[in-house]
């Protein structure tokens, strides 16, 4: 059974020029207009200054509240991502520098994770927490295998993926489609952001390490960077880019917004019930009361 789609002649736009995101030497069809890809370009460009807000956003609040804001593996997944992608599949200096940028706003996600991590799983696991630092490297390990050998696999032979891949330049090579291996790999990663980072607020049951401002740029991130970009180049260059549309992406992507549509009411409930400690850390409420009522019942506990 054959193991890619039958490929079928693009002509290549005469005055196409390179882009500058993913995929950077692309050369768009002939019928796609040239304004198409730059604007995606501008889309993955905000919504990756959104993330970039919502990393040092969620490092300042894990500070401010004493624990970690993004779910371990989440992070996990990340950081292996954006390694394997800045020293493997990343061609352009742009490109570099961007994941080089995120990795460095990692280590105040990275550090706040080790650091409030064993008080954050003191009543849940204990034992996850003392070995959290340990966990999270052999996690991202794991996750550079992942990312790596997927990564791999895809660039070993040309029209690998969705559609006729005609124009997609990788390595100085036609046929290899680096847009599509980083949307599956990001999307997968996104999943796992959205869904644990919803998880995390139910089971935590206070808002320590989030806020409504970095749902917000979380969400957009997401949506903008993620989703409008793929799907700007699937509408006007639907031969290459059909995969956006493809039921296990649409799992994958319209999963994550899902969550991140029903996290902002979550996040509403949990902060009207929760109850800040004089250190600056939050905490459930046990009776379910609301503001000053339930914190003065806990101070009353502990006395």
């Amino acid at each position: 059974m054959p193991t890619t789609l039958p490929q079928f002649p693009t002509q290549i736009h005469p005055s196409a020029s390179f882009t500058t995101q993913m995929g950077s030497n692309d050369v768009p069809p002939v019928h796609c207009p040239s304004w198409v890809v730059p604007t995606s370009t501008a889309l993955l460009g905000i919504g990756v200054l959104f993330w970039d807000a919502t990393y040092i956003l969620m490092t300042r609040r894990a500070l401010a509240t004493k624990t970690y804001g993004m779910p371990l593996l989440a992070l996990a997944l990340n950081v292996s991502w954006e390694l394997v992608y800045a020293f493997y599949v990343s061609e352009m200096i742009l490109e570099k520098l961007g994941f080089a940028f995120w990795l460095l706003l990692d280590i105040g996600l990275i550090y706040t994770t080790v650091r409030f991590g064993p008080e954050a799983w003191r009543l849940t696991n204990p034992w996850v927490g003392r070995h959290i630092g340990w966990l999270f490297a052999l996690m991202t390990a794991v996750g550079c295998v992942g990312h790596y050998a997927f990564a791999a696999w895809w660039m070993s032979e040309p029209h690998r993926g969705s559609g006729d891949k005609t124009g997609k330049f990788w390595a100085g090579r036609d046929g290899y489609d680096a847009t599509e291996v980083a949307f599956w790999a990001a999307a997968v990663c996104q999943l796992a952001g959205s869904a644990g980072s919803l998880a995390m607020l139910i089971t935590r049951g206070h808002s320590g390490g989030t806020s409504f401002l970095i749902w917000l740029c979380r969400a957009l991130g997401t949506l903008v960077g993620l989703v409008f970009a793929n799907i700007l180049l699937w509408w006007f260059w639907p031969e290459a880019h059909g995969f956006v549309f493809n039921p296990f992406a649409v799992f994958l992507w319209g999963t994550s917004v899902a969550c991140d549509i029903l996290y902002p009411f979550v996040l509403w409930q949990v902060r009207r019930c929760e109850v800040l400690l004089p250190d600056g850390t939050l905490a459930m409420s046990s009776s379910g009361q609301t503001g000053s009522a339930a914190t003065g019942n806990h101070e009353k506990k502990k006395q």
